[in-house]
């Protein structure tokens, strides 16, 4: 008896030194935080393998993918004077790995690949269930019809990796029922779209829990509203997924649905999801909120007569400016952005904290002032019915490749991934970029996470990647 008490007295003071340093796919529910400090080098301190699953498209395509991929951004949890990542993979795995060396902690399997990014939150009460991963999937691997589970949404110990609840994602008209995204936290509730379309209300406490699927308990859903018309269809077909992380302003998240509008989704039990922003194409990117409170918004190319790109406007639906980016057939994708801007405000620096950065899927790295237009200068929007200011643009680079993954912009440091490597770059006094490093060779779809001077990048090479001076 004594040893027993002694081992909780040891996890209770324990677990009351769990900090989340960075909680959620960029950094917290504004979007716009990546870490602390950036490195000045790409040296590889360790790698370690995350690992292949096998997953399905259809009933008869099943491929074969390994390490992890968009978004796939590690989590970086402070526990006592050990730094934790928290990383998803394509191996169907969850990983609790020891950022100084990369050993692994414990390693959970939900069934099918995690492409996204979880979300950190203290729920109270018992050690094993107080602090939960909310970590979103693809549908399942064993899942093969409409009339199966789609087990796409998981509650994760953080403690002891062990599966506290998980949510059936139902079929609609949406072609997925899968879950990219991360969740955000309001209060005791969380809330995320799901791929079949809804925006899911839900505790992500499981005590509150009040019925079991398989012998596991499923979270308790307070309301799921729905992110598409019927009359979209004609247009996206069954392409009515969403797969972006919302963004809390004030009270209210702000989600970006694949079918090209913005909805304003409240918390409460009365009322439903209002469209703030129509703009059409495939909104695929998360929202960083701006210092002067705005949302950037990345437009891929499908579903629209004019150019995919980025664009600036306020929660209420008006727009400040757009940036098209080229039309260019690259995969499956037909131009635009897919990944996320970036902004640099949340760090102190020498330089401008007004500046932004993306790119495209063509491969180019565009470095802007988010709060300065063009003098005298307006461009056509993503459907050509109206013209808009273009934003102050500072410099470009081009990548050696195509990129879906969203770069990180620490003070004056730009971190971006692309398909065959990882740069580096430095924006001077001038605000212009200088490359100081090249990692060359590794897929990075992943978005990566920085803290005290190393870079944690996923590839789909099968490795995560500790980089650093």
């Amino acid at each position: 008896m004594r040893v027993l008490l002694l081992i909780l007295f040891f996890q209770l003071g324990l677990n009351g030194q769990i900090q989340s340093l960075v909680g959620t796919y960029l950094g917290d529910g504004q979007r716009n935080f990546y870490g602390n400090v950036a490195p000045s080098k790409l040296k590889i301190k360790w790698r370690i393998t995350l690992g292949s699953g096998q997953t399905r498209f259809g009933s008869t395509d099943i491929r074969t993918w390994k390490g992890a991929g968009w978004t796939g951004q590690p989590l970086v949890i402070q526990e006592n004077d050990e730094i934790y990542l928290i990383q998803g993979t394509l191996s169907h795995h969850l990983k609790k790995i020891r950022a100084r060396d990369g050993k692994v902690i414990w390693s959970v399997s939900v069934g099918d690949v995690i492409k996204g990014t979880p979300t950190f939150v203290d729920v109270g009460g018992p050690v094993d269930s107080r602090y939960t991963l909310i970590v979103g999937s693809r549908s399942g691997f064993s899942q093969n019809g409409p009339a199966e589970s789609a087990l796409s949404l998981h509650g994760i110990s953080y403690t002891t990796g062990s599966i506290l609840w998980q949510h059936h994602s139902k079929k609609t008209a949406s072609n997925s029922r899968d879950c990219d995204a991360s969740a955000v936290v309001f209060g005791n509730k969380a809330a995320i779209p799901l791929e079949n379309g809804f925006f899911t209300i839900f505790s992500p406490d499981v005590s509150l829990s009040q019925s079991t699927r398989g012998g596991i308990p499923e979270p308790k859903i307070y309301r799921q509203r729905q992110l598409f018309r019927n009359s979209d269809l004609r247009l996206y077909g069954s392409e009515l997924c969403c797969e972006s992380s919302p963004t809390m302003v004030g009270d209210k998240a702000y989600v970006a649905a694949g079918v090209g509008r913005v909805y304003e989704c409240g918390f409460g039990l009365f009322g439903g999801a209002r469209t703030q922003l129509d703009c059409g194409g495939d909104l695929n990117g998360s929202m960083p909120l701006t210092n002067d409170g705005h949302l950037l918004l990345g437009i891929e190319k499908q579903f629209i007569p004019g150019q995919g790109g980025v664009m600036k406007f306020h929660p209420t639906g008006k727009v400040a400016w757009y940036y098209p980016l080229p039309d260019r057939v690259w995969y499956s994708w037909q131009g635009g952005m897919v990944g996320s801007p970036s902004v640099n405000h949340r760090y102190e620096t020498k330089i401008s904290r007004d500046l932004a950065c993306f790119v495209g899927v063509d491969g180019t790295l565009t470095l802007i002032n988010h709060r300065q237009v063009e003098s005298d200068k307006k461009v056509w929007g993503p459907r050509k019915q109206n013209q808009y200011p273009m934003p102050l643009v500072l410099d470009t680079v081009s990548l050696p490749d195509g990129s879906i993954s969203t770069p990180l912009f620490v003070g004056d440091r730009i971190i971006v991934g692309y398909d065959v490597g990882l740069d580096l770059y430095q924006v001077t006094a001038e605000e212009k970029l200088i490359l100081l490093d090249r990692l060359s060779g590794p897929m990075f779809d992943a978005t990566p996470v920085v803290w005290d001077r190393r870079i944690y990048a996923g590839s789909k090479d099968g490795y995560l990647y500790c980089l650093g001076e």
